[in-house]
């Protein structure tokens, strides 16, 4: 058995020390606010290593979006799993665990805050990818083959229209989600 790369360990530690950080600095300041300095000074990871760590300061936004949907996906892998032999119910679950998720998720709640700063927000919705594409493609992934067409694609602009602009509770948003998914079904 081959040991771990202790540097390869080293460098993901440090690339979460300096998403934690950006994110705290987000969160707290605003968008605006996030400079490499600022995020060296908070992080203890020099400016120079951030720069080669993540690139440019855009860069870093986009790995703290990748990040932070990479958590929204967990929900969903989790929600699925607790369901593995009800499509309907696995959806259901994957559903109500981002939702519920995104009430208490301070990176996204610092995107919609009123007020907030334009910037972080055309990272998540200019590039389709970021969002949007990583999930509908992380989703299809876990579903496998068996879906009807568009349902994917449907459920994951749904839960994402709740997440972002809650008009009702989450047992009503999962409520009606549901419906179109027995719809499809």
């Amino acid at each position: 058995m081959s040991a771990p790369d202790f540097y390869a360990e080293m460098r993901a530690l440090r690339l979460e020390r300096v998403l934690d950080a950006s994110v705290e600095i987000i969160t707290d300041q605003g968008w605006d606010s996030l400079s490499m300095t600022a995020v060296a000074k908070r992080s203890g990871v020099p400016r120079q290593s951030l720069y080669k760590e993540v690139g440019t300061r855009e860069e870093l936004g986009n790995a703290v979006v990748h990040r932070e949907v990479d958590r929204f996906l967990e929900r969903v892998s989790a929600g699925l799993a607790a369901h593995p032999d009800d499509f309907e119910n696995g959806v259901s679950a994957a559903v109500r665990n981002v939702l519920e998720h995104g009430r208490s998720n301070a990176a996204l709640a610092a995107v919609l805050r009123p007020g907030h700063d334009s910037g972080l927000l055309a990272l998540l919705t200019v590039n389709p990818d970021a969002v949007l594409g990583q999930a509908t493609s992380a989703l299809e992934s876990l579903l496998g083959d068996t879906v009807p067409e568009g349902l994917v694609d449907s459920v994951v602009r749904l839960t994402m229209s709740h997440l972002l602009q809650p008009t009702v509770d989450v047992d009503e948003a999962v409520r009606r989600i549901d419906l179109v998914v027995r719809g499809f079904a």
